[in-house]
Formats: C-alpha cells, structure tokens, sequence
C-alpha cells in the first residue's frame, strides 16, 4: 500500500489521517502541521480507491519535489506520522482502503491514530455548544480518560458525523483491530475554511501539547502557512471582464 524512500521503524508513532469532509478543513490542518513542522516526505499511498492527483510542490520546505494524491510525511523529533489525502475515496473500494490502512497501522506497532475531520454547522443542534466533538474508542480512553476530562471536551453521542467522510469507517476500524483512536472534528460551512482548520490545529495541539511552535509570549500559536494556500481560490478575475 506505501512505497517508502526507505524503511523506518514507526512502533509508538502517533499517525494523523484527515477524512476527506465539508470543507476540507482535515486537509487543510494536514497541510499547517507538515509546514509548520518541516516534516519530511518518506512515503507514497497506492491503492485503487484513490483518485488520481499531481500538481506543484504544496509546502515551502518541500520545492523540489510534485504532489501527488496520498502521501506520508514523518517527524521523528514529535514521533509524528501524517497521511495527507487530496482527494475522495472511490466509495465502492473505501473499505478496502480502511482495511489496508489500519493494517499498516497495527503491522507497524503505531501508538494511537487520530482522524481529523469536519461536520456540516447546522448539524450542530446545541444552542451555544462548541462547535466541536470527539469520538473516542475504549483502546483510547484506558490511556488518555484523564487528559480529555482536564480539556473538559464534549463527546460525540452516537457514532454518526454527518458530512465527515470515511472517519466513523476508519475509527470503526481501528477499533476492530484494538488501536487505539481519537476522531477530533468541528461544525463548518463550505467557504474559507482556513480559520476552522487552525481551529483544528489548536485543538490538536491541546490534546498532544507540546506538539506545535509558539510565539515568543507563549500562548499563541507560531503556525507556518503552506505556500498552495496562495492558489486556494484560483487566480484572480482578469480586468478585461470588467
């Protein structure tokens, strides 16, 4: 399922995988990790269930080389691993591709695997609730119970997030072959989406602080912005329309 540059060992990695999901807000906080940590491309995901994908270099640390639709990038200083995804599963074929995943994952002694993702706002029916959730498995919960009741989260009841992608599948998964996995998720309408994604982030680096850089005073976030955030929207209308 992954090529790799060459073998690493990855026992007690933490793997972050983002569900493809309203707004893309997952992949988004993907990509303000891998810059923000320089972490280094290792790897390439092939299965048929991935839509084909090459563009440019997405990241300012990573210019020399294209972009493809699945990817791994590592930080062995964090023992951080990153799946970044930049299209939708083929549905037919999303469960063999969840299969495989979480296979990698238990094959490889991975700690835990947390599933970023996004729901619809309006699903969010609490009148002044935040607007994010978790779901977290009993593999889970025996080792972190303590550091979600400090954070004082809300916990998703059910296991249904709708417009959230193949989370709940791969969480599912997970669970059946006993790893250990968070899905950590927010409300979002569709339109700039960059704000819910460091949202995201932040709520990340809550649950695995210290995981991300600070500013000089201590409490904000020092976040690096990729540089294909520049072309999110396209280029701009020409004036001769005008």
């Amino acid at each position: 399922m992954f090529k790799f540059t060459k073998e690493l060992s990855f026992a007690g990695y933490l793997l972050i995988v983002p569900s493809v999901s309203v707004g893309n807000v997952a992949q988004l906080a993907v990509d303000l990790l891998i810059e923000t940590l320089k972490m280094r491309k290792i790897g390439l995901l092939w299965h048929p269930a991935l839509i084909p994908v090459v563009g440019p270099a997405a990241y300012e640390h990573d210019t020399d080389k294209i972009t493809t639709t699945a990817e791994l990038y590592v930080s062995e200083e964090k023992k951080l691993l990153v799946l970044q995804l930049r299209a939708p599963l083929v549905g037919a074929l999303q469960a063999d591709f969840v299969d495989n995943l979480t296979a990698f994952a238990r094959d490889k002694q991975l700690l835990e695997v947390v599933i970023l993702s996004s729901s619809f706002a309006h699903e969010n029916h609490e009148v002044g609730a935040r607007p994010y959730r978790y779901l977290a498995n009993e593999s889970y919960l025996t080792e972190h119970a303590e550091k979600l009741q400090s954070l004082q989260w809300t916990r998703q009841e059910g296991n249904v997030i709708h417009g959230g992608g193949f989370a709940v599948g791969l969480w599912n998964a997970c669970s059946e072959k006993q790893l250990a996995s968070l899905v950590l998720f927010n409300y979002v309408s569709e339109g700039d989406n960059t704000a819910d994604a460091v949202q995201l982030v932040s709520l990340l680096d809550q649950l695995k602080q210290p995981l991300l850089p600070r500013e000089a005073e201590g409490t904000q976030l020092k976040l690096a912005i990729p540089s294909s955030w520049k072309h999110m929207y396209g280029n701009a209308a020409p004036l001769n329309v005008y």
